[in-house]
């Protein structure tokens, strides 16, 4: 086995949709929220913080852009 080797994560996990690609760095932060609230909506914490944790990586890139 690749030492580089790594399980991928389920492409839809709790049946909610990744955020879309889109150059539009405003809809990607605003879909991530959305798609954490409902994951922490649901109870599961993990998916929830991943979108957190997404949501503010396109919210430093919108301030970055802002500045």
């Amino acid at each position: 086995m690749d030492l580089h080797h790594r399980a991928r994560r389920p492409q839809n996990r709790g049946g909610l949709a990744e955020a879309p690609r889109t150059p539009n760095l405003q809809a990607r932060y605003q879909r991530t929220l959305t798609l954490a609230r409902r994951s922490e909506m649901i109870g599961d914490k993990v998916e929830a913080e991943r979108f957190y944790q997404q949501a503010d990586h396109y919210r430093r890139l919108l301030n970055n852009q802002a500045a």
